[in-house]
């Protein structure tokens, strides 16, 4: 399990670090909002551990910018210990709150219940590929796809209606959010031959995604 710590005080970040890598975690630091949303997309970790107050802005919207993109479980860690600072911190999408002073003990146990909690989340496959939604993770076998987030919500979207086709104009509004600017039909096309690659589908044989020349795409294959 990969856990993303995102801490502005080095002191104890390395703390945070060194409690859960003597656990068996794999543990990456950032020191700030903008390289910790940086690590998140580019890294896919397990779950986030994320301080409210950051140097260059607020862990209350690194919070908002994740939930965008993935349900993947974030725990606040935070000298703001107001009631209504932990009611703001759920409502965003927290999975938990913690306030300092704390127990690295006490962290260690809820960062594992709050993943055994992830865990119980759906599990979807689709003869050798598995998805899980709630972590962000897919899996063909057993080998993790590095998938964009453009990409897993595209599978998302197919996923959702499986046997059925749905249109590049569904794709584009079910991925919508995600976009800083206007975008054309064809860019879906482009984004699927690049999650066909992953997938090691060919297209004209195709194993997960079908094409229905002009209507759109869909998902063959019954969930297991």
């Amino acid at each position: 399990m990969r856990i993303l710590v995102i801490e502005d005080d080095k002191e104890i970040g390395k703390l945070i670090s060194l409690y859960l890598k003597r656990d068996g975690f794999d543990v990456m630091l950032a020191e700030d909002a903008n390289r910790g949303l940086k690590l998140f997309y580019e890294e896919k970790p397990s779950l986030i551990i994320l301080d409210l107050m950051l140097p260059d802005f607020s862990g209350y919207k690194v919070l908002s910018e994740i939930r965008k993109e993935s349900e993947i479980p974030v725990i606040i860690v935070t000298a703001k210990g107001e009631e209504e600072d932990k009611i703001v911190g759920f409502r965003k999408g927290a999975d938990d709150y913690i306030v300092k002073p704390f127990s690295f003990k006490e962290l260690l146990e809820r960062v594992k219940a709050v993943l055994r909690r992830a865990g119980e989340g759906e599990i979807i496959k689709i003869k050798n590929l598995t998805v899980y939604p709630k972590r962000f993770k897919v899996f063909l076998d057993d080998r993790e796809l590095n998938l964009s987030s453009l990409e897993f919500k595209i599978l998302m979207a197919l996923i959702k209606k499986r046997g059925r086709v749905i249109s590049r104009e569904e794709i584009l509004n079910s991925v919508y959010s995600l976009f800083d600017e206007p975008v054309i039909d064809r860019a879906v096309d482009v984004h699927i031959t690049n999650l066909r690659k992953k997938l090691k589908d060919d297209p004209k044989n195709p194993k997960f995604i079908e094409t229905i020349r002009g209507v759109g795409y869909r998902i063959i294959g019954n969930e297991n």
